[in-house]
């Protein structure tokens, strides 16, 4: 039996798990149950993503990660952790997005 994963999947099931524990973490330090419930809905929406096949949908919610992401840097000014996630959700979209479009053509 062979099981075989491209890269764009690997990048959505690592993005997955990075926002799942980011928002678990999130809830642990700070008891922001925020954090908890938008990392769990990110992680479940993107294995969504992942299992039916529709990367267009990771490409979305990372998108709409850096948006929020980016809105809550411009306000505290803290890089740690909104920075650290506005680069990586960039990087993700980006990435993604690329990805999306090249086998589009």
């Amino acid at each position: 039996m062979s099981f075989s994963i491209t890269q764009e999947e690997l990048v959505i099931l690592v993005y997955a798990v990075f926002m799942g524990l980011g928002g678990w973490v999130g809830f642990k330090k700070s008891g922001s149950t925020p954090s908890l419930i938008a990392g769990v809905a990110s992680f479940a929406v993107l294995v969504v993503s992942y299992i039916i096949g529709q990367p267009w949908i990771a490409v979305g919610v990372s998108a709409l990660l850096a948006a929020v992401f980016f809105r809550r840097v411009s306000k505290t000014r803290k890089l740690m952790p909104s920075g650290m996630l506005l680069v990586i959700s960039a990087v993700v979209f980006v990435y993604l997005l690329i990805q999306m479009l090249g086998k589009s053509s």
